[in-house]
Order: structure tokens, then C-alpha cells, then sequence
């Protein structure tokens, strides 16, 4: 009879890597998100001041606004999926909501995103 051959297997993320890395990425997304959805909808006269360099609302080109919101959402939702269906088994149900509320919160931002584009 023959001997079964061990065959290589691929290098995968560890559970608490995929967590951290899910979970960066959904900041990231909701931050951008955020400061979309305030572009769009906070006050005009107001200033952003990133890394020194000051600008009026006003003055920044309107596609920023929805393009932020979209990428962001999509971000933020796509890691938040991801994570639910990796974990939905084996987790809180608390983390599992908070993650399918992310993920709605990043569906709407990029939605909202692209009727601020049409």
C-alpha cells in the first residue's frame, strides 16, 4: 500500500492577527468615514489643520467629501464582514453585533458617498 505524500501547506494569519488587523483597517475606514461625512455636512466657514498645513471647508474640491465617505464605508464594512463571518460562531454575541453595526454604518456612509457623487 502507499505511504500518503504530507503535502505543504500555506502560511496563514494567526487569530489574533487577523483581529488586530480587521480591527485597524475598521478605524481607519470609519475615521475617513467620519471626516467625510463632516466635510460634506459640517459647517463651511470651519478650518482642517492637518500636519501644519490650514485650509478653510470652503476651499477643499467638493469630490472629497463623497469619495471619503465611500472608501471609507467600503473599508470599514468589507473588515467588519470579513471578521462576522470568520467569527460568528465562536464569539460574544456582543462583538458580533458591534461588527455587523460597523458594517451597516460603512454600508450607509459609501451609499450615502455615491448620491452625494450623482
Amino acid at each position: 500500500m502507499a505511504q500518503a505524500v504530507p503535502r505543504e501547506t500555506t502560511a496563514h494569519l494567526s487569530d489574533p492577527a487577523r483581529h488586530w488587523i480587521t480591527a485597524i483597517a475598521a478605524v481607519i475606514g470609519v475615521v475617513a468615514a467620519a471626516v467625510g461625512t463632516w466635510l460634506a455636512y459640517g459647517p463651511s466657514d470651519a478650518t482642517v489643520s492637518i500636519f501644519g498645513w490650514t485650509t478653510n471647508v470652503a476651499d477643499i474640491s467638493d469630490l472629497w467629501a463623497p469619495w471619503l465617505m465611500i472608501a471609507g464605508g467600503l473599508l470599514a464594512a468589507l473588515s467588519m464582514g470579513w471578521e462576522e463571518l470568520r467569527a460568528r460562531s465562536d464569539t460574544n454575541p456582543w462583538v458580533v453585533g458591534f461588527e455587523a453595526l460597523i458594517l451597516i454604518a460603512g454600508l450607509t456612509a459609501a451609499v450615502i458617498g455615491v448620491i452625494l457623487l450623482v
